[in-house]
């Protein structure tokens, strides 16, 4: 009863996250059998650049939503018309979520750094559970 019970807390859990959330919730579950599994590699040499990049591109997408928010303030104060105003809310929630899912990705690369993950999924995991994820 009380597996069943964690089980629909956990689905109820997992239809509120966004599919870059579900991504990372599922890597660190095969993160942990990788762990289990001694699955390990070195640093990519090209890691760093690579966060470098991912990092600039968090940078961009924050400094486009400030700009964006500025925009939004000074139409509110000029007093243009509605579906100026929602175009406007609405480009600002693509970029939020935008910016969301680049710090996932972020974070995701981070904690894959030194584990390969290719292997547990490869060897260990049922491709029918990958699926259904």
């Amino acid at each position: 009863k009380l597996r069943r019970k964690r089980f629909l807390v956990f689905c109820f859990y997992l239809e509120s996250m966004s599919p870059a959330e579900r991504l990372l919730a599922y890597n660190r579950a095969n993160r942990q059998v990788a762990i289990l599994c001694n699955h390990q590699r070195s640093v990519p040499k090209m890691f760093e650049k690579q966060m470098e990049r991912l990092g600039d591109k968090i940078k961009e997408k924050e400094e486009k939503i400030a700009a964006a928010a500025k925009e939004l303030k000074s139409l509110k104060k000029s007093g243009k018309d509605a579906s100026e105003l929602e175009k406007k809310k609405n480009a600002i929630g693509r970029l939020k979520t935008q910016l969301h899912k680049l710090e996932v990705q972020q974070t995701d690369k981070e904690e894959n750094k030194t584990i390969a993950l290719g292997t547990s999924k490869l060897n260990y995991l049922d491709p029918r559970i990958t699926v259904a994820w």
